[in-house]
């Protein structure tokens, strides 16, 4: 799907999704499948959560090229003071071809045989919250890398550590984040990342939601004209409540690189299961 394409589809997609408004925020209530889409939905939601981020990369013959699982636990402390703090863990599990560059490890091509799997180096993050009854929130906060790592090809930052901050909000139908952050690890690694997330919610299917959600980096120690990964596409998806309170948000979605380093991949197909927990 090349980008006009690609763009005609966005807007013919949420066309398709706005012709009737959701009943429980039309009139200014948030039912229960409401709040708990809008908790997977939002970084700074007071939850317990697993995510698992899964991401499949192709090349131009559509062969796939990467996996990547992104095991991330979420967890809010509970807080009777001014600010709320959650806490996010970020485990990747990967497998990469040889030669095929990831922006997020850094700008030198991974693998050492026709297929490289293993752990790469793991991130914690901590976001502090002022507490508000506003739908707009912000947090900032430090995150640290840990070399946990199985083998230097899937080497990311290693040790390391660095700053991230976000902003978070609901507008009708809408909600809409931006997670910002810079990292420095070992080897001169220095990778800026930008996650905004543009999410559409409708009645469609009983409760869905379409929209833009994935990564932006800046890989600072890359040469000139391989700084940028910049993807375009769409994610949708669903969540299911459950008896006991807890749920199982359900996604999936489609991106091309608007802009790679050379070596990088040119398409993703992401899927993602978001277990929220009572």
């Amino acid at each position: 799907m090349n980008l006009p394409n690609l763009l005609i589809f966005i807007v013919m997609a949420l066309c398709a999704l706005g012709g009737r408004p959701s009943t429980a925020i039309a009139d200014g209530r948030c039912d229960q499948q409401c709040q708990l889409a809008r908790k997977a939905q939002d970084p700074l939601a007071s939850i317990r959560a697993l995510v698992l981020d899964n991401t499949i990369g192709f090349d131009s013959d559509r062969d796939p090229q990467s996996y990547a699982t992104l095991v991330q636990p979420v967890y809010s402390l509970p807080s009777e003071g001014r600010y709320n703090v959650i806490l996010r863990g970020t485990v990747p599990v990967i497998g990469v071809r040889d030669g095929v560059v990831l922006p997020p490890l850094g700008p030198d091509p991974r693998g050492r045989s026709s297929y490289s799997t293993g752990l790469s180096d793991s991130i914690v993050q901590a976001f502090f919250s002022p507490k508000s009854e506003s739908d707009l929130k912000f947090g900032i906060g430090p995150q640290v890398s840990l070399r946990t790592r199985t083998g230097d090809e899937l080497a990311g930052p290693g040790w390391g550590g660095g700053v991230s901050a976000v902003v978070t909000g609901f507008s009708g139908r809408w909600s809409y984040a931006a997670i910002v952050g810079q990292h420095w690890g070992q080897q001169g690694y220095s990778v800026a990342t930008i996650n905004p997330v543009l999410i559409y919610n409708s009645d469609l299917l009983g409760g869905s939601y379409i929209g833009y959600s994935n990564s932006l980096t800046y890989n600072w120690k890359a040469s000139s004209g391989n700084r940028w990964q910049i993807p375009l596409g769409l994610t949708a998806g669903k969540t299911f409540p459950l008896d006991n309170g807890s749920a199982i948000d359900l996604s999936m979605g489609y991106y091309k690189m608007a802009e790679r380093p050379e070596g990088g991949l040119e398409s993703q197909f992401k899927f993602a299961v978001t277990f929220i927990l009572p």
